[in-house]
């Protein structure tokens, strides 16, 4: 069974689970159930100062493999190709194939055809990964089968890292909020990570009569919600979401917020005051203080907000 069909078959009416066990993962060696959760080594990799960079020939002479499968595919070349990204991750090579792809002027439809191949018909995760990318460059711009296959993978993490940014390539930042935003909630690890990083934070898409702009009113709503930590996603929530001024505002108004948003606050709040040396706490968010005042007045002033979320004191302690 290939993954993509694996993953279909996994999928029930009440969503994903996006951190299962894949059915290759014996290739990841014994001890990476102990080392890896799906999406984490991409995820990781990106945040650490860990060079996966190759040497250029090496990405000429894949390129050239993936190329001649693509144009003049046959059991030979298709082995060539396999054997050759099987060897490696896909993150290190999927961009530099792709500039060599198109330095080589290669068919387009040809590209897309072996982009579904290696996405859908293969059992190996590095090669489903560069199907994704090749995809999201080269796939049909309407949609269709390339854009079902892209969000049938992105449901596991293990793949959001790479069908999120080729959504938004192949179909245009002007669809993908609404493409990828009811994805995020049925994920809550990586996946939802790569997500956040992909989605249109453009004020220009605000809704004219409520002023709100979808996926900055996710990202403080819900957006920091997950399974790894709050700490994650909570400066991307915070700079993206717009907390401070979301603050002003919740100051400036005698009503109370509603709870969810609310919670999603305290959420942030609580993710900018881990300190763990990891990831960016409130000392590196660009409105750190503004929000530290902001944050502390209200909680001192409305008491109500202990009954939406009772963090609020505990916060302003570890902001000490």
């Amino acid at each position: 069974m290939t993954l993509y069909e694996w993953i279909k078959n996994e999928i029930d009416s009440e969503g994903y689970s996006s951190d299962c066990r894949l059915p290759d993962h014996a290739d990841l060696g014994q001890d990476a159930v102990d080392k890896w959760v799906p999406g984490a080594y991409e995820s990781l990799l990106m945040r650490s100062t860990y060079s996966i960079r190759r040497h250029a020939i090496q990405n000429y002479l894949l390129a050239r493999k993936v190329r001649a499968q693509a144009v003049r595919p046959s059991d030979k070349n298709q082995a060539k190709e396999e054997a050759a990204l099987e060897k490696t991750g896909a993150l290190a090579v999927v961009d530099p194939v792709i500039s060599f792809l198109h330095a080589m002027h290669t068919d387009k439809d040809a590209l897309r055809r072996e982009g579904l191949r290696l996405a859908c018909e293969t059992r190996k995760r590095e090669l489903v990964k560069v199907g994704i990318a090749l995809l999201g460059m080269w796939g049909n711009k309407d949609g269709g089968e390339d854009l079902e296959v892209l969000l049938t993978l992105a449901k596991h993490e293990e793949f959001t890292f790479y069908c999120a940014p080729a959504v938004r390539s192949l179909m245009g930042a002007e669809k993908v909020n609404d493409l990828l935003l009811p994805l995020a909630d049925k994920l809550d690890g990586w996946g939802k990570t790569a997500i956040l990083y992909e989605l249109n934070y453009d004020p220009a898409l605000k809704d004219p009569e409520t002023g709100v702009q979808p996926a900055s009113e996710y990202l403080l709503r819900r957006g920091c919600k997950n399974r790894l930590g709050a700490d994650v996603n909570a400066n991307i929530c915070a700079t993206k979401g717009g907390l401070m001024p979301k603050l002003k505002e919740i100051s400036d108004s005698e009503e109370l917020p509603d709870k969810e948003l609310y919670t999603g606050i305290c959420e942030i709040m609580w993710g900018l005051t881990e300190f763990g040396g990891v990831y960016d706490s409130i000392n590196d968010y660009k409105y750190g203080h503004d929000t530290r005042n902001l944050f502390k007045q209200l909680v001192e002033t409305r008491p109500g907000l202990a009954e939406l979320d009772p963090r609020g004191p505990e916060i302003i302690e570890r902001m000490r």
